[in-house]
């Protein structure tokens, strides 16, 4: 699983926009999801009226799964983590999170 959450919404434009998520991925032992660490999950974000998504950078999960970061708003739109996938995990991308700049 793979989640993300764009905050202050809204936010002025220039300001700094924190993007945080977590990359999770089932664990068969314990029957529940946990943090899949050390891992290359990409920003990316889409232009409000664009249907194509660009990279802006790209975050390594911490030990417990979560991500961080943070970006300069500039226009409206919506950013979203995409994971790449490995031998033992499938690829996977965020929901949306809609940002209003103002």
């Amino acid at each position: 699983k793979l989640t993300v959450n764009a905050a202050p919404e809204p936010i002025k434009k220039g300001k700094t926009l924190t993007v945080t998520g977590a990359l999770t991925r089932a664990n068969w032992d314990t029957e529940k999801y946990a943090g899949y660490t050390s891992q290359p999950v990409k920003l990316q974000y889409q232009k409000r009226g664009s249907t194509a998504w660009s990279t802006v950078k790209t975050v390594k999960s911490d030990g417990r799964g979560n991500l961080k970061t943070t970006v300069k708003a500039t226009a409206d739109g919506s950013f979203r983590y995409s994971f790449a996938g490995t031998s033992t995990t499938p690829a996977v991308n965020s929901g949306a999170d809609y940002v209003d700049v103002r």
